[in-house]
């Protein structure tokens, strides 16, 4: 009974590509038996439970790359993930202090008390790694999915219980790590998502990731004063911070540098990327992913223009709402024939970038790359142990990708663009309390909404769509009902 609830609540079924179902509830299955809602002292590790890979390591893949699927599907294990980020939350003002910084700042790799766990460099010595020092958007991260918790959940405990005192420790970090400029505030010295350039000042990802950060810690500030003034009071007391906190983040928000324009189009990746030398890519590998240029590998591209995974394509894929759909374009067209995806976090976040702005030519084959990983090796490395980024990234490619699904302060909507083998699409969201059940095809989509209450009103490629406790309601694509 325990298993048949599970699956009831999280199976995505595709009809019609057999070998596409299977690889998708292969990841189902794994990301299921990976998470334990009862217990908030421990997360994911890079490779699961399957195998030694990283050491057991927690990254941002969590946030990011995972949560989605149990904020939708498993709220209570999404929970219980945040829950390590409170429990290690000690070990992350540690790393803050031992980088002389105030506040608390998340590593780069993490266990059990929260301290950096990323080895300083390669076995031989040879290759420093500077990830632990410098790809400090993990802490942004892990505030945007504190974030978006309370948005799909409607949670508002958890910002109560742990989250607003993880918002404001953070906050704090970033404004002591930030350098003052007199009209605008930079951010130098760090690594962004794209793993090839490190010592980058104001990466665009980074710096529009610690505004968001900051606005929202600002939000919950104002929240907490309106309606809880004591436990802010208390806050305050703890971590030392007061109204003229608040005032800095939200004028920190305004000053630091970042593509804030829903029109700005084409954005560097960082200050002086369009000063690198361009490397075309001219080879493709046996899984029709691009191969390395002659001559470059993983610790030799800082001086060009090639990207190990997703940077800028990775912000519009965490805020699609913020940039307009020419935006999102321009950058996704400039970046993709950069990016060498060497990184199995990249090809799900292309997939679904590459949808949303209209560009669907590489979504089947990213899907491919993302949901046969392990079960075709086709990285070569699964005997470490499979990559569950990629598990949650081959559930967000159908979901939100072939799905058209996003959900956010306009409510739910669904625009879908099944690949042509696939005949059905099926999935169950939670949202706020309530299970959507979805059935998307070519010709119409199928919805029902459970539980009791109020009506809810879903967007349908652009139509409005009412939903009524337990009635089923089919939208032709024409639109007629």
């Amino acid at each position: 009974m325990a298993w048949a609830d599970l699956w009831d609540r999280s199976d995505c079924r595709i009809l019609g590509d057999d070998r596409a179902a299977l690889a998708m509830r292969f990841s189902v299955y794994h990301l299921l038996i990976a998470a334990n809602p009862d217990d908030p002292t421990v997360n994911i590790g890079a490779k699961s439970l399957s195998g030694e890979g990283y050491r057991g390591h927690v990254f941002w893949d969590t946030e990011i790359m995972m949560l989605p699927f149990f904020l939708f599907t498993q709220p209570a294990a999404a929970r219980a993930l945040l829950g390590y980020r409170y429990h290690t939350l000690d070990g992350a003002r540690r790393v803050a202090r031992d980088g002389g910084n105030a506040g608390a700042r998340y590593p780069w790799e993490s266990a059990d008390t929260g301290l950096e766990e990323c080895p300083i460099a390669t076995p031989d010595g040879q290759n420093r790694f500077y990830t632990r020092d410098e790809e400090l958007h993990v802490t942004a991260d892990v505030a945007y999915a504190i974030g978006r918790y309370r948005e799909v959940t409607g949670d508002a405990a958890h910002l109560l219980d742990e989250g607003a005192e993880i918002l404001f420790d953070t906050a704090r970090f970033w404004l002591d790590r930030c350098e003052d400029e007199g009209e605008r505030l930079v951010l130098t010295r760090v690594m962004g998502p794209d793993e090839f350039h490190s010592h980058v000042d104001n990466n665009a990802f980074t710096n529009r990731m610690v505004r968001w950060h900051w606005e929202y810690a600002v939000e919950v500030y104002d929240e907490l004063a309106a309606d809880h003034p004591a436990l802010l009071a208390a806050l305050e007391g703890t971590l030392g911070i007061s109204r003229t906190d608040r005032d800095a983040w939200a004028d920190g928000a305004r000053r630091i540098v970042s593509p804030n324009d829903p029109e700005c189009g084409l954005i560097e990746q960082f200050d002086g990327y369009f000063d690198r030398t361009e490397v075309p890519v001219t080879e493709w590998d046996e899984n029709d992913m691009p191969r390395y240029p002659a001559g470059y590998n993983h610790f030799n591209c800082e001086d060009t223009k090639l990207l190990k995974q997703p940077d800028v394509v990775q912000l519009m894929f965490q805020l699609p709402d913020d940039y307009s759909l020419a935006t999102r374009r321009e950058n996704f067209e400039y970046y993709e024939p950069r990016t060498l995806h060497k990184s199995s976090l990249s090809p799900s976040i292309h997939a679904i970038v590459g949808l949303q702005v209209g560009d669907p030519r590489m979504a089947e084959r990213y899907f491919s790359r993302s949901a046969f990983v392990d079960l075709d090796d086709n990285q070569g490395n699964t005997e470490d142990g499979m990559h569950i980024a990629s598990a949650g990234g081959t559930w967000q490619i159908a979901v939100v990708g072939f799905g058209g699904f996003l959900a956010g302060a306009d409510g739910l909507q669904f625009t879908p663009e099944l690949p042509t083998g696939w005949e059905r699409l099926r999935f169950t969201v939670q949202w706020r309390g309530r299970a959507v059940a979805v059935d998307l095809g070519h010709t119409d989509s199928v919805f029902r909404l459970d539980g009791a209450g109020a009506p809810e009103t879903i967007t349908v490629a652009g139509e409005q769509v009412v939903l009524r406790p337990g009635e089923t309601v089919r939208v032709p694509r024409d639109g007629s009902r």
